[in-house]
């Protein structure tokens, strides 16, 4: 059953649906106030709930609407660090990294900025548009090192070596520490990531089909393949795809257990190939 809202709250809702109505294109606008509408309940004057309110006046499915005020939530964290996401879909790639900063206290946060702003491309003159590069798994590795090296942490000393706890240090001396951290942890991601791509691609195999094939093509007289399901004493079951002689019982090629059947189907594949 719908309620009537007090004068000021009628006019706050108009300007939020204003705001939702002309910034559709703007995912921040757009998530913070069907946030505020949500939050204050606003939608108390023609609905029963946030979800019939989403749908009715807008289109939206709570997940839509959910991904929307999520990605707007991320970017109220991201712009103090001089990072502002271009669409939803972006923003929300940085969640791990936002929910980190949210933790911190305000002089951690101003260090993340500061590493955000050092590894910034440089921008041509005249240029407002933001420099968009810096993958939000690397943002995750500045916030990450800066909140786990705190004041009681044990790192060594950027001129003498010397393991110290971090708060004996002076500012200039942790942010040398805290930037070769993030230097130290960012190339062992992007080596991860470059080993990553350059391995070769496994094969699509259609273990069915290649089950059927390999029966079909590559079995001898009496011999069977079988997928075999079997419990592995823990409460669980194990599949396991052979080759077997029909006459003897001797199983003459088998692939390691798996928990699926096309896993299995797949070991063996791997198995009889070589």
């Amino acid at each position: 059953m719908s309620e009537q809202l007090e004068p000021h709250q009628k006019a706050r809702l108009t300007a939020l649906e204003t705001t939702v109505r002309d910034g559709l294109r703007d995912f921040r606008r757009t998530g913070q106030a069907l946030s505020e509408i949500r939050d204050n309940e606003f939608f108390r004057a023609g609905y029963d709930s946030f979800e019939s309110y989403l749908q009715d006046r807008w289109g939206f499915t709570p997940p839509q609407a959910g991904r929307l005020m999520e990605a707007a939530d991320v970017a109220k964290v991201l712009d103090p660090l001089g990072i502002q996401p271009k669409n939803e879909a972006q923003a929300r790639t940085f969640k791990a990294a936002a929910k980190l900063v949210t933790e911190m206290e305000p002089e951690q946060q101003r260090v993340v900025a500061r590493l955000v702003e050092g590894v910034m491309p440089p921008q041509a003159e005249g240029d407002d548009s933001p420099p968009w590069d810096l993958p939000a798994a690397e943002v995750r590795i500045m916030a990450s090192v800066v909140k786990k090296l705190d004041a009681d942490a044990t790192v060594y000393h950027p001129d003498n070596g010397r393991e110290v706890a971090m708060g004996t240090l002076s500012g200039p001396e942790r942010y040398e520490v805290i930037r070769t951290h993030v230097d130290q942890k960012t190339q062992a991601y992007r080596e991860k990531q470059e080993a990553k791509a350059n391995a070769p691609q496994a094969e699509n195999v259609n273990w069915g089909d290649w089950v059927l094939n390999y029966a079909a093509q590559n079995l001898g007289p009496g011999q069977r393949l079988e997928l075999v399901v079997e419990p592995d004493g823990s409460g669980a079951s194990r599949a396991v795809a052979r080759v077997v002689d029909g006459n003897t019982g001797e199983v003459l090629a088998a692939g390691t257990g798996a928990v699926t059947l096309k896993k299995a189907a797949l070991n063996l594949a791997a198995e009889v190939r070589g």
